[in-house]
C-alpha cells in the first residue's frame, strides 16, 4: 500500500506533462541508437520519466516503432522510476502488440527483465498473468494466433506463481517444466524466449539475480506459424491489494541470447552423438552428478558413454579428464533417464570450453522429430544448473514426421519402413522407439490415423497434385476404353505363374522383429484372378448410377492426433473449411478421439465456421457427445461460480463468413449451468424469436448423448432434440425465429471455466447436415463374414460412394485367419502406375495396396499410399477365407476415407450360406466356375450345380452370379444352411453384359478356338 501511495503523491506533486517526457524520450532514443547493444533489434528501457503509458515509451533500438496498446484495459500501467510499473485494476485481457521483422527462419529472442514483483490476493477464477509471445499475425496491432510464448502467472488451482512456456497450433508442444517462483521478488529476474523457425522449436531461459542462467526447457512450434509480431499481455487484476505490482525494467527483441553463462548440451541429429560443453565462460568445480531426461524415451543406454570408467579416476579405468581422483557410478539407465554421480569425494571439474562426449560411436539419442532432451547438473553446495540443449545437423531442421530412415527426405524407402511397422505390438517400446516403427502421433500404435499422417506428409513432400492424378476417377469414355482393354486381355490364356504378384512386393515389407504366420499357396495372389475381377468390376461400374452428394457438408469427427487444437481438426465434410478459433479457448484439444473441453478461464470463447447459406429448407447442427462431468462443489469458484456459469452453445448465425465477431443469433441451443448449480438445456432465438424453456440434465453423463439444433427456414422455426444413450430422439421444444435471419454460419461457444475438479465436456463428433439425422443411420461400408464358408468381404450396401485407402479388421480373440486372407495386395486391386520411372502398373512401391507388417490372426490391415479404391453402390470385394472356423463373432472394422482423411467405423454382419459356387468341384471358387455360370446363364429349369446353379433352385441367374462373386477365392461349401442374398442392381445388370457375351460365343464357328478367363 505504501508503494502505491508514494506513486500517487509523486503524481500529484509532479509538474511533468504527458508530452514533455515523450519529447525527451525521442532525444534519448537518438542517443541510445548509437550506443545500444548490437543484439537488440527492438528495445524498451523505460527511462523516459514517470507516468508514461506504454504507447509513448521510446524504442531505443528501433526509434519510432512503438507498441499498439490496449489503453482502456491497461489502466493504470505506466513508467515509474525506470520501470514499466503494472498495477492494473481490472479483470480484462489487455493485449498490446509490437511489429517486428518477420521470423520465418533462424532464431530470435524475446528478453524481459523484471526488477521485482509482488502478488497478493488470489482469485482462482481470474489468475494474474504476464505473457510475452511471438504471434503469427503480421499487423502489429492485433492478433491471437500464438506461435510460442513465455509467461509468469498464478496457477489457477494452487495459487502458486510460476514461469511457463507454451505454444499453440498443430504439432506444437508445451514445455513440461514449470518453475515455482516466489510471491515477492526483489532481485532482477530475466526471462528469454527463443523462437527457432529453422527447426520449428522454442526454448525458455531465465536468470534469477546473480544465480547461474538456466534453461526451463524446449518444445515444438507449429510449422505453419511464424514470428511476425510480438504480443504482450497483462491479464486480470494486479490491483486487488495496495502493494500488488509487477515491474518490468527492460524489454527487448534480440538476435542472440543475452544470457551468456549457460552450459550447452550439443546433440547431433545425424549421428545421435551428445556432447556436454562448458560454455559458461569459466571453469566449474565440484560436479557431483548429472541427469539426462527425455519424456519421449529417446535415450539409448547402449550408446551412452559415461563418466564412470571413462572420464573418472585417473588411476583407471577412466582417464581422469572430468574427475581425476574420484570414482563415479551409474544411478539410472532407462530410455527416459540416464544419470550418474560421484561416489564420495569432491566431485569433478569442467574447464572453460571443455567438451565431454556422452555417447559411443552409435550415439545415445534415439532419432525422432521430438527433440525433448534436458540435462541438469548438480555441484557442491546443492547448486543445480540446467543446460541449453542445442541440436545440430540435418540442415538445422528437426526430422520431418514420417522420415523413418532419417535421411532428411520423405520417400518410398520411408513407406517401406512405415507399412512394415503397421499394427505391430509397440507396447514395450518408448514413444521414440515406437515412432521408428511408424507411431507418428504417439498413441502407442501404428494404425490408420498414423497412415493418414504419413500420407499427408508424403504428399506434401512429393507433390499432392501429381499423386492425385494417379488415381483420379476417369471420365466415362476412359472407363469404356479401359474395360475394352481389360476384356481383350481377359480372353487370352494367361501363362503368368500363380504367385507372380509376390515378386513385385518389396521384400522388406514383411521384415519385422518377430516371425509372422504365412499364407498357404492357395491364398497367394493370382494375377489372372485380379484381371478377371477387375474387368468384371469395371464393366459393372459403368452400369451403376452416380451417387448424390452427401448431405453432411461440415463434419468434425476428432480422430486427429492427441493435442490437436480446434483450429487444426479435420473437417471430413468440407476439407479445408476450418474453425476461426478464439484464443480464449484454452486447455481444450483432441484426446483419444474426442474434443475435450476443459477451458480454464472465465472468458467467452467464440469459434466460428462458415457454411453454405441456409435461406430455405432445413439444416441441423448435430453434436455427438461422449460424456461430460460438471463439478458438484460450490466452495471453489473453479467448480461452480454463480456469476460465471459454464455453458456450451451451438448457434446458427445470420452473419456470413464464419469470422470472429459474429453475434447475430438466428437460433441457439445451450447446455449450461443454472444459478443453483444444476445443468439444463435451453434455446434462444434473437431478433424477435421465441425461447425454448429449460430441460434438466444430470451433472455427469457417461453414456452417449446426441444433441441436435434444427433450423427450419421454411417454417421460420427452430427445434432442440436429444437422444440419450441411443434410446431414440425426443424433442425438447420448438420456437420461432426471425423471418429476416438465416443460417449463414455456425458458432460454437465455450463460456466460462471448465477447469474445476474432474470437469470435462467431450465432443465425439460435430457436424452440420441438411438430412434429418434424427431418423437416419449414417451410411457405412459393411464387413460381411460368412460363417459357413469362413469368408470375409467388404461391401457397399448403401447408396453412397466411398473412396478408401486403408482398412483394419481386428479380433480381440484372435479369430481371424491370416493364412486364408486374400488381401487387396494379393489381388493387385485397383493398382496404378506411380512415379517410378516406368509405365508398368503395380510394380513400384506404393502402387498397390500393402499389407501391414503386424497383420496376424488378430488384425488384418492394408494401406494404399499412392492410390485408393472407390466403392460405389453394390461393389463387393472378397478377402477370401479370412475368418477362423468356429471363431467368436466379435470383430471391429475401420476404414479411412481417402478424400477426407477421416477414419470411419464400418458395420459388421455375420451370415450363413446355403450356396456353393464351386461348380466344377475343384475345391476352390475361381474363374473356371465363372465360365460354368457364364455358359449357362439364363437356364430357367433343370439346371445342375455343374451348370452354374449355386443355390439349388434349378435356374442359373443373378443369384448364382452373386454367390460366385461373394465366395470368390474361397473353398467349396461343405455345409448348406442359411440365407441367400437378394439380387443387387449390379448383378442384374451383369446379366445384360454376360448375355451379350454368350450370344457372341454362340455365333463363333466350330473351328474357332475360344478364349477363356484364367
Amino acid at each position: 500500500m505504501l508503494l502505491r501511495v508514494a506513486i500517487a503523491e509523486f503524481r500529484e506533486t509532479s509538474t511533468v506533462t504527458r508530452f514533455a517526457p515523450f519529447a525527451a524520450a525521442l532525444v534519448l532514443a537518438a542517443w541510445s541508437a548509437s550506443t545500444s547493444r548490437a543484439v537488440d533489434l527492438e528495445s524498451f528501457e523505460f527511462n523516459e520519466g514517470n507516468f508514461i503509458e506504454l504507447d509513448f515509451v521510446a524504442n531505443t533500438a528501433n526509434p519510432g516503432n512503438g507498441w499498439s496498446v490496449d489503453i482502456d484495459d491497461m489502466v493504470p500501467a505506466e513508467t515509474f522510476n525506470g520501470d514499466f510499473f503494472i498495477t492494473k485494476d481490472n479483470e480484462n485481457f489487455a493485449d498490446n502488440f509490437l511489429q517486428i521483422d518477420n521470423v520465418t527462419s533462424g532464431s530470435r529472442f524475446l528478453v524481459a527483465t523484471m526488477s521485482g514483483w509482488a502478488f497478493r490476493n488470489a482469485d482462482p477464477g481470474e489468475p494474474e498473468e504476464i505473457r510475452f509471445a511471438f504471434i503469427n499475425e503480421d499487423t502489429g496491432t492485433d492478433g491471437s494466433t500464438v506461435t510460442a510464448q513465455m509467461q509468469i502467472s498464478r496457477d489457477n488451482t494452487s495459487g502458486n506463481i510460476e514461469l511457463r512456456g507454451d505454444a499453440i497450433g498443430n504439432g506444437s508442444t508445451d514445455i513440461a517444466t514449470e518453475l515455482l517462483l516466489p510471491t515477492d521478488q526483489s532481485a532482477d529476474f530475466t526471462m528469454v524466449l527463443e523462437l527457432n523457425k529453422t527447426s520449428n522449436t522454442y526454448e525458455v531461459f531465465y536468470k534469477d539475480g546473480s544465480n547461474p542462467s538456466q534453461s526451463l526447457g524446449s518444445g515444438q512450434v507449429s510449422s505453419g506459424r511464424d514470428g511476425n509480431s510480438v504480443r504482450f499481455v497483462v491479464n486480470n487484476n494486479f490491483g486487488s491489494d495496495g502493494d500488488e505490482f509487477f515491474a518490468i525494467d527492460r524489454f527487448a527483441v534480440a538476435d542472440s541470447n543475452p544470457l551468456t553463462d549457460l552450459l550447452t548440451l550439443e546433440v547431433d541429429r545425424t549421428t545421435g552423438v551428445m556432447k556436454l560443453i562448458n560454455t559458461s565462460g569459466g571453469s566449474l568445480a565440484g560436479l557431483q552428478s548429472y541427469t539426462l531426461t527425455s519424456a519421449s524415451g529417446a535415450l539409448d543406454a547402449a550408446g551412452w558413454k559415461t563418466i564412470t570408467d571413462n572420464y573418472d579416476n585417473a588411476a583407471g579405468p577412466g582417464d581422469g579428464s572430468v574427475d581425476a581422483d574420484d570414482d563415479w557410478a551409474v544411478s539410472t539407465s532407462t530410455t527416459g533417464v540416464l544419470s550418474e554421480a560421484v561416489v564420495g569425494g569432491n566431485g569433478g571439474n569442467l574447464a572453460n570450453n571443455q567438451q565431454v562426449v556422452l555417447s559411443q560411436a552409435g550415439g545415445s539419442w534415439i532419432k525422432n522429430p521430438t527433440e525433448d532432451l534436458a540435462i541438469a547438473l548438480t555441484f557442491t553446495g546443492g547448486v543445480t544448473r540446467t543446460a541449453n540443449v542445442n541440436f545440430v545437423g540435418n540442415g538445422g531442421e528437426r526430422f520431418e514426421v514420417g522420415d523413418l530412415n532419417f535421411d532428411g527426405s520423405l520417400s518410398a524407402a520411408d513407406w517401406t519402413l512405415f507399412v512394415a511397422g503397421g499394427d505391430m505390438d509397440l507396447s514395450a517400446l518408448s514413444p521414440a522407439q515406437a515412432y521408428q516403427l511408424g507411431d507418428l502421433n504417439n498413441d502407442g500404435v501404428n494404425d490408420l490415423a498414423d497412415f493418414g499422417a504419413f500420407k499427408t506428409a508424403y504428399e506434401a513432400a512429393n507433390g499432392a497434385a501429381a499423386f492425385a492424378a494417379l488415381f483420379a476417377v476417369p471420365e466415362p469414355t476412359a472407363w469404356v476404353l479401359g474395360v475394352l482393354a481389360i476384356a481383350s486381355l481377359a480372353v487370352v490364356r494367361s501363362v503368368t505363374p500363380a504367385r507372380a504378384r509376390r515378386q513385385f512386393a518389396p521384400a522388406t515389407i514383411r521384415t519385422v522383429n518377430s516371425p509372422l504366420p504365412q499364407k498357404t499357396d492357395m491364398t497367394r495372389s493370382r494375377l489372372h484372378r485380379a484381371g478377371l475381377w477387375l474387368g468384371l468390376a469395371a464393366a459393372l461400374t459403368l452400369l451403376t448410377p452416380v451417387a448424390a452428394q452427401a448431405a453432411i457438408f461440415e463434419d468434425f469427427q476428432f480422430n486427429d492426433p492427441n493435442g490437436t487444437q480446434l483450429i487444426d481438426t479435420t473437417n471430413s465434410g468440407t476439407n479445408g473449411d476450418d474453425w476461426d478459433v478464439d484464443a480464449d479457448l484454452s486447455n481444450s484439444s483432441v484426446l483419444n478421439g474426442v474434443f475435450r473441453v476443459q477451458n480454464d478461464n472465465d472468458l467467452f470463447a467464440t469459434n466460428f465456421l462458415d457454411i453454405p447459406n441456409i435461406t430455405s429448407g432445413q439444416a441441423w447442427i448435430v453434436a455427438e457427445i461422449a460424456g461430460w462431468n460438471f463439478a458438484t462443489g460450490t466452495a471453489n469458484t473453479a467448480d461452480f461460480n454463480p456469476g460465471e456459469l459454464e455453458q456450451i452453445r451451438f448457434d446458427f448465425l445470420d452473419n456470413d463468413g464464419g469470422e470472429q465477431g459474429g453475434s447475430t443469433v438466428t437460433a441457439e441451443a445451450v447446455i449450461g449451468r443454472n444459478s443453483s448449480g444444476g445443468l439444463e438445456v435451453t434455446g434462444t432465438a434473437l431478433g424477435g424469436g421465441t425461447p425454448i424453456s429449460a430441460s434438466p440434465l444430470s451433472l455427469s453423463q457417461s453414456d452417449p448423448y446426441t444433441f441436435v439444433l434444427k433450423l427450419d427456414k421454411d417454417a421460420n422455426s427452430y427445434e432442440i432434440l436429444a437422444n440419450n444413450n441411443n434410446q431414440g430422439f425426443a424433442s425438447l421444444g420448438v420456437g420461432s425465429i426471425s423471418s429476416t435471419r438465416d443460417g449463414n454460419s455456425v458458432r460454437f461457444v465455450v463460456n466460462n471455466n471448465f477447469g474445476g475438479v474432474g470437469e470435462f465436456f467431450d465432443l465425439d463428433r460435430l457436424y452440420v447436415t441438411t438430412d434429418d439425422p434424427t431418423g437416419v443411420v449414417a451410411s457405412a461400408l459393411t464387413l460381411e463374414v460368412n460363417t459357413t464358408l469362413n469368408t470375409v468381404s467388404i461391401r457397399n450396401d448403401s447408396s453412397a460412394t466411398f473412396e478408401i485407402d486403408g482398412y483394419t479388421i481386428t479380433s480381440a480373440t484372435g479369430d481371424l485367419n491370416f493364412a486364408g486372407w486374400n488381401s487387396f495386395s494379393d489381388q493387385a486391386l485397383d493398382a496404378i502406375d506411380g512415379p517410378d520411372g516406368d509405365s508398368t502398373i503395380g510394380n513400384g512401391i506404393g502402387e498397390t495396396w500393402d499389407e501391414t507388417g503386424g497383420s496376424s490372426d488378430s488384425v488384418l490391415s492394408e494401406r494404399f499410399l499412392l492410390g485408393s479404391s472407390t466403392f460405389g453402390p453394390g461393389r463387393v470385394e472378397s478377402l477370401g477365407a479370412a475368418f477362423a472356423s468356429g471363431g467368436v463373432q466379435e470383430l471391429s472394422f475401420e476404414y479411412r476415407a481417402a478424400d477426407t482423411g477421416a477414419v470411419l467405423t464400418g458395420d459388421v454382419t455375420f451370415v450363413t450360406s446355403a450356396i456353393d459356387a464351386d461348380f466344377d468341384g475343384s475345391g476352390v471358387v475361381d474363374g473356371a466356375d465363372f465360365l460354368a455360370w457364364q455358359q449357362n446363364a439364363g437356364l430357367a429349369a433343370g439346371a445342375t450345380k455343374a451348370q452354374g446353379d449355386a443355390d439349388g433352385n434349378g435356374t442359373v441367374d443373378a443369384l448364382d452370379l452373386s454367390a460366385w462373386q461373394s465366395t470368390y477365392g474361397a473353398g467349396s461349401a461343405a455345409v448348406a444352411a442359411g440365407v441367400v442374398p437378394e439380387p443387387t442392381t449390379w448383378s442384374l445388370a451383369a446379366i445384360v453384359v454376360v448375355a451379350a457375351a454368350i450370344a457372341r460365343r454362340r455365333r463363333e464357328s466350330p473351328g474357332e478356338v475360344r478364349g477363356e478367363f484364367c
